[in-house]
């Protein structure tokens, strides 16, 4: 039962970041020690790099930083950003709960990222202003902890195939710009709500989320939005079970986007869909690149 488990899980992160490799770019891994511990991260920055804008990548559930980032395809580091990928010293600390009610992890991860968001900082290597996180599944739960729980430290936020967990109080009312994608044929993190991975028996107790619904909802009453025009995007691959719809909110404090995959499962668009993948998590939409899709929002956020 746990083999498969685990098999699962990282059947999802090979689906959910199928790209191929970004172009190259100077890399070096960071350690510093916070809250008694001593974390990482893999950054990817051109060794000159002066005040740039920041992204940091969190990794789902199963698979490390430099396994995501190998597959993700992200090409901001070569178009002048820095890309921060930090490692989770076992599960993140995101606000879910296990059936007891303990938190699944009691790591100071929101203190980790703002260290290493400041650390960067101080280096000149990063413009402290122009922070932004995203993550997907249990890396989106993370994103939305620190959405959650410290605004301050970030410029946008990217969630996708995730939603608010249950245990997770969201209070910040300040607008933040944010990106939500989803597929309403998701399996493992169920769009209306409920259990990680669904009635699935082979995967073991991650927690329980909200509808995701309601997640976005949450955000557009505090960017103060009246609603959204939505945008159907072309059926570029009638073969992938899944069609795209792109909503932008309107009368916003600060833009929120939600991509919503009709069909689509806990996948990622744009990527190569396996078979048993589709078995398992669900149809991947062929309409779209997600990556794509997140770096021009951010891009359009960070400015010059």
């Amino acid at each position: 039962m746990r083999l498969a488990s685990l098999a699962l899980a990282a059947l999802a992160l090979l689906i959910a970041c199928g790209r191929a490799p970004a172009p190259a770019s100077d890399s070096g891994r960071i350690t510093l020690t916070h809250d008694g511990r001593a974390r990482t991260a893999i950054l990817d920055a051109a060794p000159d790099l002066r005040d740039a804008p920041l992204l940091i990548v969190l990794h789902g559930g199963i698979g490390s930083a430099a396994f995501v980032r190998r597959r993700a395809g992200v090409t901001l580091a070569a178009q002048g950003w820095a890309v921060a990928w930090p490692e989770a010293l076992d599960d993140w600390s995101d606000g879910r709960r296990d059936a007891d009610g303990r938190p699944f992890s009691d790591a100071d991860d929101v203190g980790f990222l703002r260290a290493l968001a400041d650390t960067l900082a101080a280096q000149d290597v990063v413009d402290r202003d122009r922070v932004f996180v995203a993550g997907p599944s249990i890396g989106g739960m993370m994103t939305l902890r620190v959405a959650c729980d410290a605004p301050d430290l970030i410029a946008g936020a990217v969630v996708a195939i995730a939603a608010l967990p249950e245990g997770l109080d969201c209070l910040a009312d300040a607008p933040l710009p944010t990106l939500f994608l989803h597929g309403s044929a998701d399996a493992i993190v169920p769009p209306q709500g409920g259990r990680i991975g669904g009635d699935s028996i082979f995967i073991r107790d991650r927690g329980r989320v909200g509808a995701i619904d309601d997640t976005v909802a949450l955000f557009a009453a505090r960017n103060g939005c009246d609603g959204f025009a939505e945008t159907a995007l072309p059926d570029r691959d009638p073969a992938d079970a899944s069609r795209a719809l792109r909503r932008d909110y309107r009368g916003c404090a600060a833009p929120l986007v939600h991509y919503v995959v009709e069909g689509g499962g806990h996948t990622w668009p744009g990527s190569r869909p396996f078979p048993l993948g589709a078995a398992l998590l669900g149809a991947t939409n062929r309409d779209f690149s997600a990556t794509a899709a997140i770096e021009a929002f951010l891009i359009g956020l960070a400015g010059d």
